[in-house]
């Protein structure tokens, strides 16, 4: 299903980007205040209705090239 409201929010926030990036000098401060607003306002629609789930599967731990190599090295 898709989320109207999540994608109109979405292109508000890069039309302000996109606004206080292109605009003159002397707009930027109201341009980037726009900007602030609407990244709140994604943010809250997306802790509501989003919320963060945590990880299924727990990352493996990182293992350097040479560790796991030198095992099919010490194969032969």
């Amino acid at each position: 299903m898709i989320d109207q409201k999540l994608i109109k929010l979405r292109d508000l926030v890069s039309y302000w980007e996109w606004k206080s990036t292109s605009c003159h000098k002397f707009w930027v401060k109201e341009t980037y205040q726009e900007l602030k607003k609407a990244r709140q306002n994604l943010k809250e629609y997306k802790s509501k209705h989003y919320p963060a789930t945590p990880l299924l599967t727990q990352p493996k731990p990182f293992s350097r090239m040479n560790d796991w190599t030198e095992q099919y090295e010490n194969y032969e």
